[in-house]
């Protein structure tokens, strides 16, 4: 009971100065930012250190898609950020032609290119290693994605025999067929419209992990053929 007790003075006070605080006209320093943000008429972070760059900045809410998280603007800038599960929902929601993954730290757990299959010892024998796991989620996105089109890995993981037998481990045989490795100095905006979008009448779902990959690239945040997904794992 006492702990109750101390716990309902606590929360008495806390109310009471907040209320003080605005009745005097102090606000705290979430809403001081929240007001800058509102008259602001800039198109950037109003964090100095933000590495996301002026494209991952929602002009129509004045929000950063990386610091102001969770943020989605999904009729305008066509950008969500979230997990699997928001995938799926897009998949059902937008119906594309293409859904097009990227692979490390999105479909799958492998990171800075590495090979999402355990490594081999001298003698040619599987070692006893980390065993890299895939987004499961994601997997049931891929098998939703069937209804409407084609689902495709776009990745710069070079390990692409090893990303196909990782797939067909996990039941995606018809994604293993669909594995492509970006070129190095080549924009995956760029790819994409080369590969997938030549066509006007053609949409896709992008999901990537880097607002990077989703944003650098002017014609992929221009066009209104693509809807990104930046990718997190742990969204709530």
């Amino acid at each position: 009971m006492q702990k109750l007790e101390r716990k309902s003075y606590r929360d008495a006070v806390f109310v009471q100065d907040f209320l003080t605080r605005c009745g005097s006209g102090t606000i705290c320093a979430q809403c001081v930012s929240q007001k800058k943000r509102n008259e602001s008429s800039n198109v950037v972070c109003l964090f100095k250190d933000c590495k996301g760059g002026t494209k991952s900045y929602c002009p129509h809410f004045h929000r950063c898609f990386i610091c102001d998280a969770p943020h989605s603007c999904e009729k305008l800038c066509r950008l969500s950020r979230g997990n699997g599960e928001h995938c799926i929902a897009l998949v059902d929601a937008i119906r594309p032609n293409f859904l097009l993954l990227d692979f490390d730290r999105t479909l799958a757990s492998t990171k800075s290119g590495g090979s999402p299959l355990p490594k081999k010892t001298a003698r040619s024998r599987i070692k006893e290693d980390y065993m890299h796991s895939i987004d499961s989620e994601l997997k049931i996105a891929v098998f939703a994605q069937q209804a409407f089109g084609e689902s495709h890995v776009v990745t710069r993981n070079s390990h692409k025999k090893e990303i196909e037998d990782f797939l067909r481990m996990h039941g995606l045989s018809d994604l293993a067929a669909n594995v492509h490795v970006v070129p190095k100095k080549m924009a995956k905006g760029a790819f994409i419209r080369e590969n997938f979008l030549a066509s006007q009448d053609k949409n896709c779902i992008f999901v990537d992990d880097d607002i990077r990959e989703l944003s650098n690239d002017p014609w992929l945040w221009s066009s209104k053929q693509v809807h990104r997904l930046l990718f997190v794992r742990a969204f709530l």
